[in-house]
């Protein structure tokens, strides 16, 4: 997640960073909606709006050096988004996530790659690091925002744009930014973590990267970790020096799949309340001296569409850490046991 910097590269600037990073209003940089709006209309063509966007980050965002001591911690991506805007300070997954956020509301396709550093020759993978891909005019770029905007030194942070970082070489950047999918390294031939940790950045297997990350962007979120995951393994992520990475990985994979079926449960536990609802309406009715019977029927029908619909549902629920086998086996013990009153009512009506 953290990240020591490096000395400031050399690198010309291609365009006047400090002059465009001035030209936005911070009235509209507190929410990445306002910010992407701010861009679209004012800035010409995606790569533009993506320099305007890198050059504010490397002007108003200071890295937090405070932050890598006590590893604060956000209860979600948002908060850290809207914590970063809001005191203009972060450690490298901010200045990251800030950049996904305004780059997929201007319409661009954007994501936070995660991985580690090796920095003069050493390797950095206690921390971790962040930083960013991105679709520009069709074509997919690597980013940095945090190395681009300044670096460490003697333990003081010393902000120093390098416009190096904005669409950085592939062949170059792998030299110091090691991604955990290989995918993100957008080379043809990725090195796998053994050789990066070994000291070198030349693979020997063939990756179609851009069908792979095509693939990628047609899945939900949970196939898209799942396949960064096993592209990962495939590249030795297991090893020693990375393993913490692995396992946090490999956890968030579990936990989210995990999510996924409670979310199911929860889904068909609410229709089978609602379908249980419409069961006593119609019950209402049914006591009453002159019954409505098209009302009747009319609930009846409601309840076995919605009892249907919370089976079906059940019936896709698997067991996880949080969501027994016998939990789920309940829940359609009852949704059968509704099921059969509102069965027979139809056929007594």
């Amino acid at each position: 997640m953290l990240v020591s910097l490096v000395s400031s590269h050399t690198f010309s600037q291609t365009w006047n960073a400090d002059s465009m990073a001035r030209s936005i209003p911070s009235r509209i940089t507190g929410a990445p909606e306002d910010f992407a709006h701010y861009l679209k209309e004012h800035f010409s063509g995606e790569k533009e709006r993506v320099e305007a966007l890198f050059s504010w980050l490397g002007s108003n965002i200071s890295y937090d050096i405070s932050q890598v001591e006590s590893m604060s911690q956000y209860e979600s991506i948002d908060n850290l988004v809207s914590y970063t805007l809001k005191n203009k300070k972060s450690v490298c997954q901010g200045y990251a996530e800030v950049f996904t956020a305004v780059c997929n509301r201007m319409g661009i396709q954007a994501l936070t790659v995660h991985g580690y550093n090796r920095i003069d020759g050493r390797l950095k993978t206690e921390l971790g690091h962040a930083w960013n891909l991105a679709r520009i005019d069709g074509r997919w770029y690597l980013f940095d925002p945090t190395w681009g905007s300044g670096y460490l030194e003697n333990g003081r942070y010393k902000k120093s744009f390098d416009a190096f970082f904005f669409m950085a070489p592939p062949d170059s950047l792998i030299e110091s930014h090691m991604p955990f999918d290989p995918i993100w390294q957008l080379r043809e031939y990725p090195c796998t973590h053994n050789q990066f940790i070994e000291g070198g950045i030349h693979g020997n297997i063939y990756y179609n990267f851009n069908d792979s990350l095509n693939l990628y962007y047609s899945m939900d979120e949970v196939g898209r970790a799942e396949s960064t995951l096993r592209r990962a393994e495939a590249s030795h992520a297991n090893r020693k020096e990375i393993l913490r990475m692995y396992k946090k990985y490999n956890d968030y994979v579990i936990n989210m799949k995990c999510n996924l079926e409670i979310n199911r449960y929860n889904e068909s536990s609410a229709s089978l309340r609602d379908a249980i609802d419409r069961f006593n309406e119609y019950q209402n009715l049914k006591g009453k001296r002159s019954p409505d019977r098209s009302r009747q029927k009319a609930f009846l029908e409601d309840s076995h569409s919605l009892v249907q619909q919370s089976l079906l549902q059940a019936r896709r629920i698997a067991p996880c850490q949080s969501l027994s086998i016998q939990e789920i086996q309940r829940l359609i013990k009852q949704i059968n046991e509704v099921e059969n009153a509102v069965s027979n009512s139809i056929r007594s009506l």
